[in-house]
Formats: C-alpha cells, structure tokens, sequence
C-alpha cells in the first residue's frame, strides 16, 4: 500500500482527493500538497453535536421571567381546535388546557381560525400565544406553522423537525406541513398550493411534540421514478464549456445523446483554446452534427462571458447550463427540470449531483454553509433521503450551480444572463438571486441526477491570483446583495451552518417571541 493511500486512511481522505494530491506531487507542486492537507486537516472538524434535552433546556423552556411576558401580552385571537380520536388525545386535552394563551375551544365557534391536532400532540404551553402574536403583527396571514420535535415512551425528547420557511413543493410532496398548523377559513376556499408566500408565516420554535420516532421515508427510488410532470418544451439548449479535457467532454457528450429520453436537443460547446489531440478531434466532428454549435472563446478564462456568448446563439426555449466534466445518470433528467420551468413561479431548477464515488456533490446552495456558499447534504449517499426526507421531493432553494442549472430563454435574456465581472465563481448564485429577486423560485430537482467529475479540468485555487480574483468576487457580491444573500428559504436558523450542517445550532439564530 502506498504512502498516500495509507495517509488518506488514517486521516479518512477521500481516494478523489488523493487523486488530486498524487497529481500535485508529480508536477511538483510540493507546496500545493502541504496547503491541500493543512486545509483538509483543519475541514475534519465537526459542529459539536448537542444532547437534545439539554438543548430544549436552553432555548425552548419556559422562565417565569418568559411567562410573566407572555401574560402582559394578551391576543385576542381564537382558535378553534380539533383532536383526533386515538391514543394520546388526553394528553393533547391536557397540553392545551395547560396553554397560556387562553382564547380557544373545541366547539366550533365564530373564529376565523382552526387547528387540527393529530392524538398524542403535545403542545408547548406558549404554543397558541405566539401563533396569535404573529397574526396579530399581520393581519393578511393565513397559514401559520411552526416547529416540532418527537417524544419518546419514556418522555424524552428527540429528533427535530427544523423545517424551512414555506415550501410548498417540499409540503406537497411529504405530505405534510407540521404537528402543528394554524389556518385562516380562507384557505378552505383556496387551498394551501394557491396561497402567496406573504400570507405563510412559519415560526422557527419548537411549539409541539410528536409521540413515536419521526416518519420513515421510504425506499429510495420512489421520488427519483415518480412520473414527468406534462409540458415540456420542443427544444433544449445545453451550453457547455470546455478546454482540453477529452476523455471528460466525449464522456459528457455521449451520456446526453446516449442516455437522455428527450431527443430534440441543441448542444452549444464553447471551446477556450483546445489543443489536446483527443478535445480537438472531437470539438471538431461537431460540424458535422445538425444539432451541435460551436463557439470559440479566447482569452482568460470567463464562465459567465462563455455561457453569454452560447445563449446568443441557442435556438431552444430552455438553456441548459452545463459543465463538460458531468456525465447523465437518469434518462428523464431534462424533463423533470424543464417541466417545471412550465410555471410561471419557478425561475432557475438545479439538479442532483453525484461525485465520481457516488455520494452527493450538490443538493442545492445553502448560504452560510461552511463560508459564503456551501452545498447541503456534500457526501452523503448518493440515495440519501436528505434531512427531514427533501431529497425525496422538488423544493425550493436558495440557489444552485451553474454546472447544471436550467432556466428559460426568454427570462435568461431579460435579466441579461450571467454577470461577467463575475468571471469564475459567484455568477450562477447571482443568477439566482435575480430570479428570486423577481419573486420567482429555484428549484432543485433530485430526480435529475448526474455525475460531477468536480474541479478536474478547474485546477486548484492555490494560486494566489486565483484567490485574489475569488475574494473581489465575494466583495462584489456582498455590495450588490448585502443580507439578501443570507436568506435561505430551505435552512432552518436553527440548524448550525458548521459543516457538513443540518445539526442542531447552538446557540440557533433566531430568538422565540417570549424572550423578545
């Protein structure tokens, strides 16, 4: 066994990584190696898991000091609340009688307001009030939900179910919202799916308990084979960039041609000076594909500048921004993306993306996350359920990479494409932000799944240039978006955002109504 390989197992380096260094040495890059296991070194370190007892002691019981606030603080709101039959429902009754919020019953009554408890829910004692304090700050809400966590037999509390703020295509395809929910009579009429995010309010606190483990997720092909949603465009444009790099861009290729079920699509190459033999040959017997352009782009190399240059030329209704280092995985990947572009909420879906070991790469952006930007769920299998089952379903995220990321034509055009200044990094996420800027969303899509060969044909950001140029693109992100970039739809402030993430946060970055 050699060095490295021992080294990587003692310190549970991945083989891609050793990869990585094994290169470095042979280039002589020495100093490339040292830096790169200083860095991998110090990633080892874990965000410091906390007992969840402990944790509801901390942030969630109630003070006298608490209670005595929430009784100068009166509502008048009402709800109407409804148990259902089974085992459990007296300790429901008795968690409600228990409510500090005193404006509820049982019966029916002239209140716009109902909440249906499933039996053995018990409810935190400042559970009615702050759902009533928030509708008193605003009146236009209709769906108000919170947190919850679990109880075992014994009494103990575990696993919380931090949720993000509204999602309702992650609700819809769970099946559920919470333990907890407050609904306006209104929203018998319209229905939770045709309600506007501003009338949703999701409160961040642990404000019920479920009796049992949380729910399973069932097995792993069942999002990923669910059915294509109808609606797909005629013609897809799929914009690929790429240097060198041969083996990596026939591989790419190949798997769209070979493996995709939709058949009329445009393949954009954009060439940045390829000269390796195997690239050129090739790049160059795309001229004789009807279906194929090819573009030549010189200079330093711009991510942003070179997909610009492809949507000017592609011809099909959806762009498809692609990186010449993925290889296809499931067939109906550009059906299950594009149909949602259908909508005319959605803006920008991303897709699922394997490293070369088949553990995650990509399962959205989430901000914050271990620096500016960090991908959520990084490593784990790649058939993961993802936290709280969301790899399951399509949801809405902050943002996702530009190394699959579709977006429609016309609104790619309108909102001017990717910003060059942001020649390498960055340029995806700001793409989002303007999506989500408009109101729309960015979807990420896990039945869409493809192999991310990553940073192969990148290089490493050892240099000090390269360091220099992603710093000034960090600084021009935060003056044009300042908090904005922080907001992330799908990570609750509960959850710490030590890598690898969705732990509990301690202390969480949100403070509840009664100790305001």
């Amino acid at each position: 066994m050699g060095l490295l390989r021992r080294f990587g197992l003692l310190f549970g380096i991945r083989r891609r990584t050793l990869s990585s260094a094994r290169s470095m040495i042979l280039a002589g890059d020495l100093r490339g190696v040292f830096r790169r296991s200083v860095r991998r070194l110090a990633g080892l370190r874990r965000a410091p898991r906390i007992d969840h007892e402990e944790w509801r002691r901390r942030y969630v019981d109630l003070a006298d000091a608490d209670r005595a606030r929430i009784l100068d603080r009166p509502s008048n709101v009402t709800f109407t609340v409804t148990i259902a039959q089974g085992d459990g429902a007296n300790a429901t009754r008795t968690s409600l009688a228990d409510q500090l919020h005193p404006n509820w019953s049982i019966e029916p009554g002239a209140d716009h307001w109902s909440i249906h408890l499933a039996a053995g829910v018990v409810l935190h004692e400042a559970a009615l009030w702050s759902l009533a304090i928030a509708i008193d700050a605003d009146p236009g809400l209709r769906l108000v939900y919170t947190d919850h966590d679990h109880r075992a037999a014994g009494g103990r509390h575990t696993d919380p179910a931090f949720l993000p703020d509204w999602n309702p295509e992650l609700f819809a395809g769970l099946g559920r919202i919470s333990a907890l929910v407050a609904l306006h009579s209104e929203v018998n009429s319209v229905g939770t799916e045709n309600l506007e995010p501003t009338a949703v309010a999701h409160l961040p606190h642990l404000l019920a308990s479920v009796p049992g483990p949380p729910p399973t997720h069932g097995p792993a092909d069942v999002a990923r084979s669910a059915p294509t949603p109808a609606g797909v465009p005629a013609r897809v444009s799929i914009l690929i960039p790429t240097r060198d790099q041969g083996s990596l861009l026939e591989t790419c290729l190949r798997s769209i041609r070979e493996r995709s079920t939709h058949r009329d699509v445009e393949l954009v190459v954009v060439d940045h000076e390829t000269t390796e033999p195997l690239a050129r040959r090739i790049i160059d017997g795309l001229a004789d594909d009807p279906n194929a352009v090819v573009i030549e782009h010189r200079g330093p190399f711009n991510f942003a500048a070179m997909m610009n240059r492809a949507a000017e030329a592609a011809t099909g209704d959806v762009l498809v921004l692609l990186n010449n280092d993925t290889e296809v995985v499931t067939p109906d990947w550009l059906q299950s993306m594009a149909a949602h572009l259908e909508r005319p909420d959605v803006g920008v879906v991303g897709a699922l993306l394997l490293f070369t070991d088949g553990t995650i790469q990509h399962a959205g952006v989430h901000p914050g996350l271990g620096g500016l930007m960090g991908h959520g769920h990084k490593h784990r299998p790649g058939d993961d359920p993802g936290h709280l089952g969301r790899l399951r379903v399509a949801h809405r995220v902050a943002a996702v990479t530009g190394a699959c990321l579709a977006i429609r034509t016309d609104l790619w055009h309108r909102l001017g494409g990717l910003d060059e200044d942001l020649a390498v990094a960055y340029n995806d996420i700001d793409l989002c932000l303007k999506v989500r800027a408009e109101g729309r969303a960015v979807i990420l899509e896990p039945r869409a799944v493809l192999h991310h060969h990553e940073s192969v044909s990148r290089g490493y950001d050892d240099d000090p240039i390269r360091r220099a140029r992603l710093q000034t693109e960090v600084d021009r992100m935060r003056d044009r978006w300042g908090d904005r970039l922080d907001d992330d739809p799908a990570y609750s402030p509960n959850l710490t955002l030590i890598e690898p993430g969705f732990m509990s946060a301690d202390p969480p970055r949100t403070t509840p109504p009664w100790r305001t």
